[in-house]
């Protein structure tokens, strides 16, 4: 039977759309709680633990400036390499961060080498992966089980299109969600990230992205989440989930587009 949190989301589905609610646990399973979400839904990137690679040790000792030879011969060969046409590449790692003594997450770790070949940039692609690893740095890693839960707002629900302000009805909505959510953490960490479809330019959705993240995350705030324990991006229209392969901006494109216009929020139980 689905309790009232779960109908809630089930309810809002449009505007709060529930991505995933799982529990790591032993012997590297996901144990998913089928009275919310099918394990077809869940974010598989996020927790691709059959090909995350035992390096978080090493990740440290990465450093700007490096080269690609030095990080090949750190890090070993990346999962994956994408080269631009300007000469830059991004190479792609699949982490497996301790989350316990017998369980971990499986995070990706992202290098941007610029055409000179030295590294300009490196980071996780979720920010929950980078608060995990910092806790795993730090020897904040224990025997607990680690409760992590993602969550995808539908943007078009909560704000105006090409708008950053939360709509009347979308803030009752939000507040409604945010408030059961909270009652079931004693200390929760929470990343709120903004997404955006492929429609304007890059600068433009990258704002808009983050200013829908913030207004957001002012609600949970508002809520009594603690500043120490938010974390708030943008990340534009770089982590799509559909492809439309219409390019005349009309109201077919931007119906397609749809679910790539989104918050996503996760959460865990700080240690």
């Amino acid at each position: 039977m689905l309790n009232k949190f779960s109908a809630l989301s089930c309810a809002l589905w449009m505007g709060l759309s529930l991505v995933s609610n799982h529990a790591m646990s032993a012997g590297n399973k996901v144990a998913y709680d089928d009275a919310v979400i099918s394990a077809s839904q869940f974010d598989q990137e996020l927790l691709a633990q059959e090909a995350a690679q035992d390096i978080a040790m090493f990740i440290p000792n990465v450093n700007l400036g490096d080269s690609e030879k030095d990080i090949n011969a750190l890090l070993g060969s990346p999962y994956s390499v994408e080269h631009m046409e300007l000469g830059s590449s991004f190479w792609d790692y699949n982490v497996s961060i301790p989350t316990s003594a017998e369980s971990f997450m499986g995070c990706q770790y992202r290098l941007e080498f610029g055409a000179d070949g030295l590294l300009k940039s490196a980071d996780w692609r979720k920010s929950v992966c980078d608060l995990m690893y910092r806790q795993y740095i730090g020897g904040a890693a224990s025997d607990n089980e680690q409760r992590l839960e993602v969550f995808s707002l539908m943007s078009d629900v909560l704000f105006s299109f090409n708008r950053y302000q939360l709509s009347a009805s979308g803030q009752k909505s939000l507040d409604a969600f945010i408030d059961q959510l909270l009652e079931r953490y004693d200390n929760p960490v929470v990343t709120i990230t903004g997404h955006t479809d492929r429609i304007g330019s890059r600068e433009a959705n990258l704002n808009i992205s983050k200013l829908r993240a913030r207004e957001v995350g002012s609600r949970f705030l508002a809520k009594g989440l603690t500043k120490q324990n938010l974390l708030i991006k943008g990340v534009g229209d770089s982590s799509p989930i559909v492809v439309c392969a219409d390019e005349q901006r009309d109201t077919a494109l931007i119906s397609c587009l749809a679910p790539n216009r989104r918050v996503e929020i996760e959460i865990y139980e700080a240690l």
